[in-house]
């Protein structure tokens, strides 16, 4: 039933009623689904009906979880005790369309905002009621459900535990910071995950807690989702502090490949000289000239090295960008084994391009003879990023010179007529 068929200027408003509530009885899911957006506009008439289904334990399942998700659209506070009842006689054992009805329930009722918080807050008392408390007030995200939510962060259960310390890490409360504190040492890794996330948001607290210091440890905890997200919070910080600890991570034999390019991404992200440092340092480690027990370099290393790449080619920091391409630039010129791998070649020269200074442009050049053809053409692509008058003067003034080699002269016409061609200058 589309909303267009019902006239609601021309039938009587009970009549309607009764229809609607027949479909919403007999039609399958997508007919229901086209009900629930027409009871709202009925008003008022429609809420009895509503509620009675809602409460009743033998209708249909499903039929009562359209209901549940229809009342959100009644701002009357009449609602708020049958949806506390719902939630109050949840089943233990539930079915997962009755475990659906509950989701919804707590979805409806958080919409009610504060007028929710005091029923929510008697039912925690109740054990088997709890975890939907604890699950409708981490929804709500007003001040008032601090009390009522520090009530539970020590739970047994370690669902409720979690769903607190999430939505107390939302407030910026001196009574939360304790409490996040102490859940970097709870037994369930969920918990840990969800006060680093609430304490790497926290930049205020870095002058009166070494919250580095703190979130330290959880760098090496045993679930890589911890780890992960410790690294996400440190990176946050931007602290050359937080910096050291990342790279100390990135450089651990016992961190797996995946948590290794996360920590690289995050020093990425902190951008400061001390973390570019770092960056260029996970390159002299495998780097034979640096490190004389190196063992012939691997795809995983690889694979961290690309990434260490791109991180540095994407630097924002104004301040930063002259340091960062120097980097790639001493990359090129070296003889780390891993230049000769072309998908690097590539990322030195996307980088470069991103970064966009005029010194990268006779490195870029050199890099033009390649015979990996992907490498030439991000190399030109990279050379249209770099003041375009400038680079094609350049160009130019050495496609001219006698002295030059006839690979790079070739390399060079090429890329003038690529960078015409895509009217970059005008000739």
């Amino acid at each position: 039933m589309e909303n267009s068929e019902i006239d609601f200027s021309q039938q009587d408003p009970k009549a309607l009623l009764n229809l609607v509530l027949t479909q919403l009885e007999r039609g399958d899911f997508q007919q229901r689904w086209e009900i629930s957006k027409i009871l709202p506009d009925l008003g008022t008439i429609a809420l009895e009906p509503l509620l009675n289904i809602l409460q009743d334990e033998t209708a249909d399942v499903e039929m009562r979880w359209f209901v549940a998700r229809i009342l959100g659209n009644f701002k009357s506070e009449l609602i708020i005790e049958p949806l506390i009842n719902l939630l109050k006689n949840a089943k233990i054992e539930a079915t997962e369309a009755e475990i659906s009805l509950h989701e919804i329930t707590t979805v409806t009722l958080a919409g009610f905002g504060i007028s929710a918080i005091a029923p929510l807050t008697q039912l925690l008392e109740k054990p088997d009621s709890k975890l939907l408390a604890t699950q409708t007030l981490a929804q709500i995200r007003h001040s008032e459900t601090i009390p009522p939510l520090l009530t539970v962060v020590d739970d047994p259960n370690s669902q409720i535990r979690a769903m607190a310390i999430e939505a107390l890490g939302s407030f910026r409360d001196p009574r939360v910071i304790p409490i996040l504190l102490a859940a970097l040492n709870d037994p369930v890794a969920d918990v840990r995950k969800q006060a680093v996330i609430g304490l790497g948001v926290r930049l205020d607290l870095l002058e009166n807690i070494n919250l580095v210091e703190k979130l330290k440890p959880l760098l090496w905890d045993i679930r890589p989702e911890v780890c992960q997200q410790t690294q996400l919070a440190l990176a946050r910080l931007k602290t050359d502090e937080a910096a050291t600890a990342i790279f100390e991570q990135v450089q651990s034999q016992s961190v797996p490949l995946a948590l290794k390019i996360d920590g690289v991404r995050s020093l990425g992200w902190i951008e400061t000289a001390k973390s570019l440092d770092y960056l260029q340092e996970i390159f002299l480690t495998f780097d034979p000239q640096f490190n004389l027990n190196l063992n012939p370099i691997t795809i995983e290393e690889i694979t961290l090295i690309q990434e260490t790449v791109q991180c540095i080619g994407r630097i924002e920091t104004r301040e930063l960008q002259e340091q960062a391409t120097q980097i790639l630039i001493n990359l090129i010129n070296s003889n780390h084994p891993a230049v000769s791998d072309p998908k690097i070649k590539q990322l030195i020269a996307l980088g470069l391009g991103k970064l966009g200074l005029i010194e990268a442009i006779n490195p870029l050049i050199n890099l033009l003879v390649d015979p990996n053809p992907s490498v030439r053409f991000h190399c030109i692509s990279a050379l249209k990023q770099i003041e375009p008058e400038q680079t094609y003067q350049h160009l130019q003034n050495l496609s001219q010179q006698e002295n030059i080699s006839s690979d790079i002269k070739q390399a060079v016409l090429m890329a003038l007529s690529e960078i015409c061609r895509g009217g970059f200058i005008e000739i």
